[in-house]
């Protein structure tokens, strides 16, 4: 990397910034041959297997232009190139940013740019491997006239089944670009406040489907409605590769159960996130009693979009009840310095997610933690940290009925407590 300053410019000097890479990637894994799938000859038990190399090589530079006293642009442009089996060759990315600062505590700020990224290695060498996990046969139980909710945990359509994954060496490369523009203000001294919106699009985004998302789609595709009642193209691309990824047993005492699940990595066509974030930011320093802090953050999405095929249309799905994104988040801290002492407590609000049944939302979420720290010496310090403070299990969801009883965006464990000591030679 090689960095500096170019020449002189009326407002300012010229900065630039330079990098050369060069890498080479290789891994593999070799299971045992008698749990790989077909073998069959340790009951249930199936292996991952897989391997590859990869070489990739980059370039790229970044320049600060100082414009005017108070208006300042970057710009920075990078070239990639991989070699490997993939589908995946070379990709030219870029950013420009622009700096806008009419007084000493107002910052203006926005930027444009590009990006790229390579699927994950094991996306593309893993082997077929294969996993048994019990099902829910969302296409019987629908198709016998029950909702979701009926069927709960009855055997008939909640049963073993065996599924296989395998790499995909077809994979592509994801590309996007992403926008954002905002704002720094300096309220008065020890009063910050930010706020800046953003919009990231990504097409290409490499990623395994699930099982469970795989069979809820099949029921969808094969009844022509989705769980609320809207109508399913059953012949589009997407319900074709979904029909395609379920095998089901023909004739005998088990004809028409889920015999094999198919599933493994994609190039989903388009995702967007588009939302706000916020923070405001207070210190306050006495002689008396210390130094305070406080801080207080907001993330609001404000729209989600996806298409899982080309050619599909590019739906909204921020409020949809099959998005198990958190839409919210808010998080608050106050900490306390006193001569030796340091106390922090932090916490964090969830918003709310939809139930698993898909007819309502779950309540929002809040976990408190706290960290009180002690400086016994220059070089031996200690700290208690405790987290969820006050034991906050997950919001109950009366339509899951599995262990632990909620999704699996919470977190299972309660109250934890951690002492750490740190001496320094």
């Amino acid at each position: 990397m090689l960095s500096g300053d170019l020449f002189e410019l009326p407002a300012g000097p010229l900065s630039f910034a330079a990098v050369l890479e060069a890498g080479t990637q290789e891994y593999e894994l070799n299971a045992d041959p008698r749990i790989l799938p077909g073998q069959n000859i340790i009951y249930n038990l199936t292996g991952t297997g897989g391997g590859g190399d990869r070489n990739r090589y980059a370039i790229g530079s970044e320049f600060a232009i100082p414009v005017t006293d108070t208006f300042k642009a970057t710009l920075a442009a990078r070239y990639d190139l991989y070699d490997d089996i993939t589908q995946v060759d070379n990709a030219f990315t870029w950013n420009a940013g622009l700096e806008w600062r009419p007084f000493d505590n107002l910052l203006f700020r926005g930027a444009y740019s590009t990006s790229f990224r390579a699927p994950d290695m094991h996306f593309i060498f893993a082997d077929e491997s294969g996993f048994f996990a019990t099902v829910f046969d969302e296409y019987a139980c629908r198709n016998a006239g029950n909702t979701v909710t009926q069927c709960g945990n009855n055997a008939t359509w909640n049963y073993s089944a065996f599924g296989v994954r395998q790499g995909n060496p077809d994979l592509e490369e994801e590309e996007g670009n992403s926008f954002t523009v905002g704002m720094v203000w300096d309220i008065v001294d020890n009063l910050s406040f930010t706020v800046d919106y953003y919009k990231v699009e990504l097409e290409g985004v490499v990623g395994d489907i699930s099982s469970a998302y795989i069979l809820q789609n099949e029921a969808d595709c094969r009844l022509g409605t989705d769980r609320q009642g809207n109508a399913v193209d059953g012949s589009s691309a997407f319900c074709q590769f979904i029909l395609d990824s379920v095998i089901r047993t023909v004739g005998g005492p088990n004809d028409g159960r889920i015999e094999q699940v198919n599933r493994g990595p994609i190039n989903r066509s388009y995702i967007s996130n588009e939302g706000i974030d916020a923070s405001l930011r207070y210190d306050m320093d006495t002689d008396r009693y210390g130094n305070f802090s406080y801080q207080l953050s907001w993330s609001h999405v404000l729209d989600q979009k996806f298409a899982e095929f080309q050619g599909e249309p590019r739906d909204s799905y921020r409020d949809d009840l099959t998005n198990f994104d958190f839409r919210s988040r808010m998080r608050g801290s106050v900490s306390w310095e006193y001569k030796d002492l340091n106390v922090t407590v932090f916490g964090i609000r969830y918003g709310s997610l939809p139930n698993w049944a898909e007819t309502g939302r779950i309540a929002p979420y809040h976990v408190y933690n706290l960290n009180v720290g002690y400086e016994f010496t220059e070089n031996f310090s200690a700290n208690l940290i405790v987290n969820n403070v006050l034991d906050k299990i997950a919001p109950k969801d009366d339509t899951f009925f599995s262990y632990p009883f909620f999704w699996r965006a919470y977190s299972p464990i309660g109250r934890e407590v951690f002492v750490q000591a740190n001496f320094r030679w």
